[in-house]
C-alpha cells in the first residue's frame, strides 16, 4: 500500500511508514529448563500438599510461583540476587500486612499504598528490580486478602511462602549452575542470527531497483536489532564475567568475539551505504552478502553450544567467500567493506585478538553503594518518569484497595493487581498492555472453566497444573498476550488450593471482569495523573541523537585525519541513540497524535538522515589515510560539517572545495545532504 492509499498514516520523507509493535512472537525465546523449574517447583509443591494433606503448601506453591515471575532471566548472578529478595520481602510483607489488615483494615490500605509505592520505584534499578518491585506489590495486594489473627499464624504463613520462594531459587541453582556461561554463549547467538538477517537482506536490497527507499528500509528493519542483539549480548557477557573472572580463555573468547560482532556490524553497516550510493548491480557482492548470512547462521548454534568455530567447514566457507570477493571485478568501494567484513569472519573464527580489545578492558567491577545510591539520587524528583510512576501507582492502588475492601469480594484483588501490572510509566504502553492482558485473561478464562469441569480433587488439579506450568513459563518470553492466556487458568487453579470450593467458573469470571476494570482504571490514570505523553519527549531524543552522531562524526574524521583509533565507541553511541530516537517515534505513533503533528514528521526525517550518516561515516572509517595535502581538506569539512550538525547554530558556515578524492569527495557530499535535512526547521512544511 502506497502512502497515497492510507493518507492516515505518517510516513517520512522517503514514504516509508513508520510501523511499532509489541506483539511480536521470539520462538528463540523458549526455555525448557525454566518451565521444568516451574513445574517442580509450583506444581510439586502443589501434589505434595495434596498427598500429605496439607493444604497449606498452597502458600509455598505460591511463593515459589511469584519467584520464578521475578526470575529475569540471563546470567545466574543476575537472577538469584531477585529471587532470594524477593523470598526474604514477600514473605515479610505476606506476614506483616496479614497481621496489620487483621489488627487494623483502616491503617493497612495507607501503609500498603506507600509500599506500593516502593515497589513501583524499584524499576529504577533495572529489569531484576522491576520484576521484584511489580511481584511485591502483589504479594501485598495478595496478603490483604489474608488476614492473620496472630503473630504465630503471620509468622507461620510467611514461613510457607519464603519456603516456596526458597525452593524456586534452589531449583534455579540447581539447574543453571551447570551451564554458567550458556547465557552469554546463546546471547551472542542471537547477535550472530540478527546480523545473518541483515546480511541477507543487504544481499537482496543489492538487486533492488528501489533506490535509497529500499536501503532506508533495510536500515531501520534491521540495523535497530543488531544493536539491541549486541547489547544485550554485552550485558549478559559482563555479568558472566564479573561472577566467573576475566582470566579464563572462554572469557575472552566471549569478549572477542563481542567486539568482533561490532565491528563486523560496522562493515556491513559501510557496505550497505556503499551500495545505497551507487545503485549499481553487483552480482559477486551479492553472492558474498548471502555467504555472509549463511555463515553467520551455521556459527549460531556452535556459539550457543560452545564448540569450536574453528571448523573445516567454516574455514572452507570463509575461503570461498574470499575467493569470491577477490576474483570478481566490480566497484572498489564495495570490496573494501566486504574484505573487512571477512577478516571480522576470520577473526571469530580463529579467536584471534581483535585490535585494541581485552577482556578486562570490558569489565568494571560495580560500586555497590553508587549502585545503590545513585539510581535513587537521581530520581528524587518530580521531573523524573520513575518517581511519578510511583507515585501514580500508589495514588490509584489506594482508592481500588479500599473499594475492594469495602466489597468484600474475594477475588476483588484482581482489580488492584491489574492496575500494578498494567499501569505503566508511559501512556503507549499502558493501554497496550491493557489491551494484551485483558484479551489474554479473556481467554485463559475460558481454559480455566473448561479444565475445572474435569478435574475436582486437589491431586487432579495439582496434576492438571503440571502441564500448565511447564509450557507457560516455557513461552514466557515468547509473546506476552500468549503467556497471559496460559498464566489465567494456572492462577485460578492455584486459587482453587488456597480456597477450596470455589467454581471456577465463578474464579474465571471474576478474574476477567476485575481484570477489565483494572485495564480501564489504569488508562484513565495515566491520562490524568501527570500524563507521560512520548510526543513532550520526542524532541529531546531527537536532539541527543543529533548530538551522538555529531560525536560519532568528529571521531571519523580524527581517525580518517589523524592517529586516532577506529570511532568503534562513537559508532555504538550514535546506534543507540538511533535506537532511542526510534523507540521514542514508535511510541509517540502508538499514542493520540495529530497527523501533520511538525515535530513527529521532523523526528521521522532526522531518523532516516542520521541512519544515512551513520552509514557513510561506517563507509568513510575504512578508507585508506590520505595524503597530507588531502587531509587539511578533509579537516576542513569535518569542523564546518561538525557545525551544520550543530541544529542550535543559527548560520553555520559554508562548505569547503571538495578534498579532490573521488571516493571521500563523494561521501562528504552525501554527508552534507544528510546534515541539510538534520537542520531543517520544525514546522508543518518539513515533510512535503
Amino acid at each position: 500500500m502506497t502512502p497515497a492509499d492510507a493518507p492516515s498514516r505518517l510516513t517520512d520523507r522517503a514514504g516509508l511508514p513508520l510501523t511499532g509493535g509489541s506483539l511480536a512472537l521470539n520462538f528463540r525465546a523458549v526455555s525448557l529448563l525454566e518451565g521444568i523449574r516451574a513445574a517442580i517447583a509450583v506444581a510439586g509443591t502443589l501434589a505434595a500438599g495434596a498427598l500429605l494433606d496439607q493444604p497449606q503448601l498452597a502458600l509455598a506453591a505460591l511463593g515459589a510461583l511469584l519467584a520464578c515471575f521475578t526470575d529475569p532471566g540471563g546470567a545466574l548472578p543476575a537472577r538469584l540476587p531477585p529471587m532470594l529478595i524477593f523470598g526474604v520481602a514477600g514473605a515479610i510483607c505476606l506476614g506483616g500486612f496479614g497481621l496489620l489488615d487483621g489488627a487494623s483494615p483502616l491503617l493497612a490500605i495507607p501503609v500498603a499504598g506507600l509500599a506500593i509505592f516502593c515497589c513501583s520505584l524499584a524499576r529504577i534499578y533495572g529489569q531484576g528490580g522491576l520484576l521484584t518491585g511489580n511481584l511485591l506489590a502483589v504479594t501485598i495486594v495478595l496478603a490483604l486478602d489474608m488476614p492473620t489473627g496472630s503473630p504465630v499464624a503471620a509468622l507461620h504463613a510467611a514461613f510457607g511462602f519464603w519456603a516456596g520462594a526458597a525452593e524456586a531459587a534452589i531449583l534455579t541453582l540447581a539447574l543453571w549452575r551447570i551451564r554458567p556461561f550458556g547465557p552469554a554463549r546463546a546471547a551472542l547467538a542471537d547477535a550472530a542470527l540478527a546480523l545473518a538477517e541483515l546480511a541477507r537482506d543487504l544481499a537482496e536490497r543489492e538487486a533492488d531497483a528501489g533506490g535509497e527507499t529500499g536501503f532506508d528500509l533495510h536500515a531501520r528493519g534491521h540495523r535497530r536489532a543488531v544493536r539491541e542483539a549486541i547489547e544485550r549480548a554485552r550485558a549478559v557477557t559482563q555479568a558472566t564475567l564479573r561472577r566467573r573472572g576475566v582470566a579464563s580463555q572462554r572469557a575472552n573468547a566471549l569478549v572477542l568475539r563481542l567486539a568482533t560482532f561490532d565491528q563486523l556490524f560496522g562493515a556491513l553497516i559501510a557496505l550497505g551505504e556503499e551500495m545505497a550510493a551507487r545503485g549499481a548491480d553487483d552480482p559477486a557482492a551479492r553472492r558474498a552478502l548471502a555467504g555472509i548470512g549463511d555463515l553467520l547462521g551455521a556459527m549460531a548454534p556452535e556459539l550457543e553450544a560452545g564448540r569450536t568455530l574453528d571448523t573445516a567447514p567454516l574455514r572452507a566457507g570463509l575461503e570461498a567467500l574470499r575467493g569470491t570477493v577477490s576474483s570478481a571485478k566490480g566497484d572498489p568501494a564495495l570490496r573494501r567493506p566486504l574484505a573487512a567484513a571477512l577478516d571480522r569472519l576470520s577473526v571469530l573464527i580463529t579467536v584471534s585478538n581483535a585490535p585494541g580489545v581485552t577482556a578486562a578492558d570490558e569489565i568494571v567491577p560495580p560500586d555497590l553503594m553508587a549502585t545503590i545510591l545513585g539510581p535513587l539520587r537521581s530520581n528524587l524528583s518530580l521531573a523524573s518518569v520513575p518517581l511519578r510512576h510511583a507515585l501514580r501507582s500508589m495514588l490509584v492502588a489506594i482508592p481500588a484497595l479500599a473499594f475492594v475492601a469495602w466489597l468484600g469480594n474475594p477475588f476483588g484483588h484482581w482489580l488492584a493487581i491489574t492496575v500494578i501490572l498494567v499501569l505503566q510509566p508511559h501512556f503507549s504502553a499502558t493501554w497496550i498492555r491493557a489491551i494484551e492482558r485483558v484479551g489474554g485473561t479473556a481467554a485463559g478464562g475460558l481454559v480455566a472453566a473448561a479444565i475445572g469441569l474435569l478435574v475436582h480433587t486437589r491431586l487432579e488439579l495439582a496434576v492438571a497444573m503440571v502441564p500448565l506450568t511447564l509450557f507457560a513459563f516455557a513461552v514466557r518470553g515468547v509473546n506476552y498476550s500468549a503467556w497471559v492466556v496460559l498464566l489465567t487458568p494456572m492462577i485460578v487453579l492455584l486459587i482453587e488450593q488456597i480456597d477450596p470450593g470455589a467454581n471456577q467458573w465463578v474464579v474465571a469470571a471474576s478474574r476477567v471482569g476485575f481484570t477489565l476494570a483494572g485495564g480501564i482504571l489504569a488508562v484513565a490514570a495515566n491520562l490524568v495523573l501527570w500524563p507521560s505523553f512520548e510526543g513532550n519527549r520526542l524532541g529531546a531524543a531527537r536532539r541527543d541523537a543529533i548530538a551522538a552522531h555529531r560525536t560519532y562524526l568528529v571521531a571519523t574524521f580524527a581517525h580518517l585525519t589523524a592517529d586516532a583509533p577506529p570511532p568503534e565507541a562513537a559508532r555504538r553511541q550514535a546506534g543507540l541513540a538511533s535506537n532511542n530516537l526510534e523507540a521514542s517515534i514508535a511510541r509517540v505513533m502508538m499514542e493520540p497524535h495529530r497527523d501533520d503533528d511538525p515535530l513527529l514528521r521532523a523526528a521521522i526525517v532526522t531518523d532516516a538522515a542520521l541512519r544515512r550518516t551513520a552509514g557513510r561515516l561506517a563507509a568513510l572509517a575504512l578508507e585508506p589515510r590520505p595524503e597530507a595535502a588531502a587531509r587539511v581538506g578533509c579537516r576542513a569539512w569535518a569542523e564546518a560539517l561538525a557545525a551544520w550538525f550543530d541544529p542550535d547554530l543559527p548560520d553555520p558556515p559554508p562548505l569547503p572545495p571538495p578534498v579532490g578524492l573521488p571516493a571521500i569527495d563523494d561521501g562528504l557530499a552525501r554527508l552534507a545532504r544528510q546534515a541539510e535535512l538534520v537542520r531543517e526547521p520544525v514546522t508543518s512544511e518539513t515533510i512535503a
